[in-house]
């Protein structure tokens, strides 16, 4: 048997916007079990302007993360993702190499281009920071990233592109402290012409990239990049033409990768003592989950249809059915005892070679302390199983 890596998002209490000074304490009790049980890392998600609760996650994950590395020892700390063409490409790649130094080298660096919604053109008035201009955006997205990589591991550094020219032209240094110039980043009219970021990223050459997607072509590239993905827990069809599509990527460059390697998958995962008491638990907050998911895409990204595999259609029964029951009887989400739950992920290493699982427990209006207790029971009774 494989051993797995194990990652979570903390819960962040979908749902009701609790004070974050509680929230916090959630998370940080949170991480804690998760460090001592030997998870790898905790993610931290990105979202803004929650006024009914249902997206409050923090809005700057980067932060949340430095808080957690002054508390913990040895997990890692990952953005899942930073929507990069809300944020400034330099300010990324300062913050995130803060934090890198911070946490003694402990980022797992999470990227994404972000979905169409309210929040993408509140930071970013740039025509092509709009979502729904999917070739726009993703060019603006691959541009972000290319600027990070460049800065933490070029010296000096420039960058020409299609959406930044780095540093900007026609700025004269007039701070008498830098001359004489250095002819590395100015010119002799004390033009700026090249720049130095810092701090220097800890990790050699740079934090690991971690791209968070269900799209092949984006797999395709990051295979070919040398970064890695996390997608969200669908038909075992569609997560291995991904998987295939990142083996596909990596092979035309030379890289020999068996599949499922460098590929997460994040799934909801509930550990009961019962199934009887696992549903009773989980019902109601999973059919919340997923109606809001379901509205919150009215072009039906996350719909049902979108959980199967390509020609595949839904059943009449579950086309009737409430999403627990329509998940569950898919096999996409894992709610039961820990016998259960080890099945299903033997399952999925037997058919998808799946190495790599990412906790997502964001039931809304649900006890923290059962969320705590199946993550106990999780890491007591599932993950000594796969280590």
């Amino acid at each position: 048997m494989n051993k797995m890596r194990f990652d979570f998002v903390p819960f962040f209490n979908p749902g009701e916007n609790l004070p974050w000074t509680r929230i916090m304490e959630m998370i940080r009790e949170q991480t804690l079990l998760a460090e001592q049980a030997d998870f790898t890392t905790v993610w931290m998600t990105e979202h803004h302007f929650a006024h009914n609760g249902y997206l409050n996650a923090s809005p700057n994950p980067v932060l949340v993360c430095a808080d957690l590395a002054a508390r913990t020892n040895k997990i890692r700390l990952g953005q899942a993702p930073i929507v990069l063409p809300d944020w400034h490409p330099l300010r990324v790649a300062e913050d995130v190499a803060m934090l890198d130094n911070l946490s003694g080298g402990r980022v797992d660096f999470g990227v994404g281009r972000g979905t169409n919604e309210r929040a993408c053109l509140q930071f970013n008035m740039k025509p092509e920071s709009d979502k729904r201009n999917d070739k726009e955006s993703y060019a603006l997205f691959r541009e972000c990233l290319d600027i990070i990589l460049k800065a933490w591991t070029q010296d000096p550094f420039t960058y020409e592109g299609e959406y930044y020219t780095l540093p900007m032209p026609g700025w004269f240094e007039t701070n008498r402290m830098f001359e004489p110039w250095d002819e590395r980043y100015h010119k002799e009219d004390g033009e700026y012409k090249a720049m130095y970021i810092h701090p220097r990223v800890v990790q050699a050459p740079h934090p690991p990239v971690w791209m968070m997607s269900n799209a092949p072509f984006t797999y395709e590239f990051a295979g070919k990049e040398g970064h890695n993905l996390i997608g969200m827990a669908g038909a075992k069809g569609n997560i291995n033409a991904c998987w295939n599509a990142y083996k596909k990527g990596a092979e035309e460059v030379g890289r020999n990768v068996e599949l499922g390697d460098h590929c997460g998958m994040c799934t909801v995962i509930y550990v009961a003592d019962s199934f009887e008491q696992a549903d009773k638990d989980l019902r109601s907050s999973v059919n919340l989950y997923y109606e809001f998911l379901a509205g919150a895409r009215p072009s039906g990204e996350w719909m049902k249809q979108a959980y199967l595999a390509k020609g595949e259609e839904l059943t009449p029964a579950e086309v009737d059915a409430d999403w627990f029951d329509f998940l569950t009887g898919r096999n996409i989400i894992w709610v039961g005892t820990a016998d259960y739950v080890a099945e299903q992920i033997e399952e999925w290493q037997a058919d998808c070679n799946v190495n790599h699982l990412m906790l997502l427990q964001q039931f809304p209006n649900f006890p923290f302390e059962k969320i705590m207790a199946s993550m106990d029971k999780f890491a007591t009774h599932v993950m000594p199983r796969f280590q």
